[in-house]
């Protein structure tokens, strides 16, 4: 059995999911399900675990039990597997009488691949007792955080999970969840009674978001401002009440921006409205409470934005994570006020229980110590989950790409210590800015603060300038606030030596608008880039959405369902003229190429003869080519139940057969027109299968054990980093040589621990 699979996981992948390669992960955990195993998954939003349960789902013999939170969210799913070739159902209150008996049926005959329902039906008898009737292949439960109560969403009708090992002992249960801390983790293992299961917890890191957290002044402003620069982009921003969701959403609509407003608060039907509207594009901005959540399977929102302070970590992330699941560039920006933390303590207030009102008041400051932090926010974040981010600067937050740029503040510390002092530390960050820009305000003269000596010290800055070096002097720990509930500062020694000029104090330093008393609107919140983006053409991209929301109207379906934003990225990138070229898009497999291939190429060729400046501007490099399995020696562990096949592209094999014939990496280069980068990533594939290359062929002696000298001296014993040996040489070594070094390095590090 395991060589059958063994022989359908690629060209399944490839097949019906339109993908070449896996993302991390998801090969071992398809390879434990389709082995018997029990599966716990933690794995970040966008990492694919929808792809770990329907391939193996496809192969195997009965139906996948998939246990899904939302009803809104089940459609999509269902939606989406069947546009890609599966046959799939829900049972819920949706659906119509004849579509419930048509799922029965096909249960019945053994017809369906997935079959999506809620965690309460577990509470029935009667449904367990019909479940037992079906040839069931194994159980996907998702967003499995909710059954632990340390989770943070906990929701009791998850608890009927742990009747399903009892009641089905001989099924595996597979579990997936985006967020979970170590305690999380094992909280579920226990009350789901998984038997010895295959763990996979993935790296936390979403290299294409990037956070950003911004001292919050006039929201509604900042909001526009931000808005401004992502026109025609889809977009989240969290509120965490009903009545600031729905005041800002107002606000938006009144300056012609497309959002809608989401909460609890709602009836059913205006929700549901509002995310289908989301969903389908025709609304790009929702303002929401975190109500909206779980239910949200759309790829190509491009930023999420909290106006509020969330309340904990897992939140956060959980909600960032619902920017760029396509794996394309997006935003996570957080408008964070030391006001925002009274109120989230009143919600914490409110908690009956103690032992549960203590746990959420911890997790509001460790959210608190994430925001207001001056280093890598990527590893802070990481961090919370156990998890270390290697590099120093992560280039993808806004302390690393602003890590250089520091300013000498100490002349404004000092200003703002003294006033601290000559209140006797008993007032807040909004009294004591007023008395440094000098305001006139009704508590100003009840304490006769203007009489002070710092009264309008800084009245040539506008007070957010203030509030900013207020943030940073608690920061960097020279004050510190005791009482959340009561956020006084007070001084520290490292205080008084700033005072007394014994001590500078240096900080981030501040964009022009804090210097200047300008309006927020004017405020340029540009679009940072993450990472190197390959370009595409706008022009086509445009009207591929076009001819995309033609499908979604015409299937009543969302727009990312019929192609994902990086499927149209990629077709606006290479412009494939044909069938054979068209199915090397990442996301085009064989069900949809038959359903929407030819409409989409006939958009492509007719941009082509209109545009032909933009053809020469193409790239030429096919982005994934079909996989094919060129080894078929399987390597069985020690673990009966895991195995490995060796397979590789059709692509490598020509690389290597132009290697065979003596050619240069240069000469295939130019022969192949691809990228150096590209042919070393094809020789690190081949050397790995198992195939030979010869040393001779691409270093002297001398240099290859020059370069091994820069990877020991960065400490790098095993050769898996190239950044301390590239950065040892000074110049000498490049990425690409340490890449292909690092083959015959390893393998020669492999023989010597023989």
């Amino acid at each position: 059995m395991q060589d059958y699979y063994s022989e359908q996981i690629y060209s399944t992948l490839s097949s019906i999911f339109g993908f070449h390669s896996f993302r991390p992960h998801q090969e071992e955990i398809v390879q434990a399900i389709l082995n018997g195993r029990d599966v716990f998954a933690v794995m970040p939003t966008g990492g694919g675990k929808s792809l770990c349960y329907q391939l193996p789902a496809r192969l195997m013999d009965g139906v996948c039990i998939v246990v899904s939170p939302l009803i809104s969210l089940m459609k999509d799913q269902v939606d989406a597997a069947r546009i890609n070739g599966l046959s799939a159902g829900t049972l819920n209150s949706t659906i119509s009488v004849d579509e419930r008996k048509a799922i029965g049926v096909a249960l019945r005959e053994n017809r369906l691949d997935l079959l999506y329902i809620s965690p309460e039906r577990f509470n029935s008898e009667y449904f367990i007792e019909r479940l037992k009737t079906l040839k069931i292949a194994f159980f996907a439960i998702d967003e499995a955080h909710c059954i632990s109560e340390w989770g943070h969403d906990f929701r009791p009708d998850y608890l009927a999970l742990s009747k399903i090992v009892h009641e089905f002992p001989g099924i595996p249960v597979t579990v997936f969840t985006a967020t979970a801390t170590s305690r999380v983790a094992n909280d579920i293992t226990a009350r789901l009674n998984l038997r010895n299961p295959f763990l996979i917890r993935a790296s936390f890191n979403r290299p294409n978001l990037f956070y950003r957290v911004m001292m919050k002044q006039n929201i509604d402003e900042q909001l526009r401002s931000f808005l401004a620069g992502h026109r025609g982009e889809s977009g989240i921003i969290y509120r965490n009440s009903r009545k600031k969701v729905e005041a800002t959403a107002e606000i938006l609509q009144l300056h012609g921006i497309s959002a809608r407003a989401y909460h609890a608060g709602m009836s059913d039907a205006d929700r549901h409205a509002a995310q289908e509207a989301f969903s389908r594009d025709e609304c790009l901005i929702i303002v929401a409470t975190i109500a909206f959540g779980m239910g949200i399977d759309k790829s190509n929102v491009r930023f999420v934005i909290h106006a509020d302070l969330p309340k904990n970590i897992e939140g956060y992330y959980q909600e960032t994570g619902r920017a760029g699941r396509d794996g394309e560039p997006a935003e996570c920006l957080l408008f964070f006020g030391r006001q925002d933390i009274a109120q989230q303590l009143r919600f914490v207030d409110e908690i009956e229980a103690e032992t549960a009102r203590n746990i959420a008041k911890e997790q509001l400051r460790q959210m608190i110590r994430l925001a207001e932090q001056n280093h890598c926010r990527r590893a802070a974040l990481l961090k919370y989950f156990g998890e270390i981010f290697p590099d120093k600067n992560c280039n993808g937050c806004d302390v690393c790409v602003d890590t250089q740029k520091q300013e000498d503040a100490t002349i404004p510390a000092q200003k703002v210590l003294s006033a601290i002092y000559r209140t006797k530390e008993t007032f807040g960050a909004i009294h004591l800015t007023d008395i440094l820009v000098g305001a006139n305000t009704e508590k100003i003269r009840q304490f006769q603060h203007d009489r002070l000596p710092t009264y309008g010290a800084g009245k040539d800055k506008p007070k957010h300038y203030w509030r900013a070096v207020i943030e940073a002097l608690i920061v960097q720990k020279i004050i510190v606030v005791d009482d959340l509930l009561r956020p006084v500062p007070r001084l520290t020694d490292e205080a008084w030596l700033i005072l007394r000029s014994q001590k500078k104090f240096q900080m981030k330093k501040l964009p022009e608008y804090y210097l200047e008393k300008a309006q927020v609107s004017q405020i340029p919140i540009a679009k940072i880039p993450v990472n190197e983006v390959r370009p595409f053409s706008e022009l086509l991209f445009a009207k591929l959405r076009e001819i995309r929301t033609e499908f979604a109207r015409a299937e009543n379906v969302p727009p990312y369902i019929v192609f994902s934003d990086r499927t149209l990225h990629e077709i606006a990138r290479y412009f494939p003229r044909n069938a054979e070229e068209f199915q090397q898009i990442q996301g085009v497999g064989q069900h949809k190429y038959a359903a929407y291939g030819q409409q989409f190429l006939e958009v492509v060729n007719e941009f082509c003869e209109q545009y032909p400046e933009e053809v020469k501007r193409r790239q030429y490099r096919q982005p994934f080519e079909t996989s094919q399995k060129i080894s078929t020696q399987s390597t069985q562990s020690t673990d009966t139940t895991h195995s490995t096949q060796s397979y590789q592209s059709s692509t490598f094999i020509e690389t290597y057969r132009l290697l065979q014939q003596g050619k240069t990496i240069d000469e295939i280069v130019t022969e192949r027109r691809l990228m150096r980068g590209t042919i070393i990533t094809h020789l690190e594939k081949l050397s790995e299968s198992g195939l030979e290359l010869s040393v001779d062929q691409f270093f002297v002696p001398e240099r290859l054990a020059q370069i091994k000298e820069w990877f020991q001296k960065s400490g790098e014993t095993f050769f898996l980093k190239l950044k301390p040996a590239v950065e040892i040489s000074e110049g000498k070594l490049d990425y690409d040589e340490a890449r292909l070094a690092r083959i015959f390095l390893r393998k020669s590090s492999a023989m010597n621990n023989q």
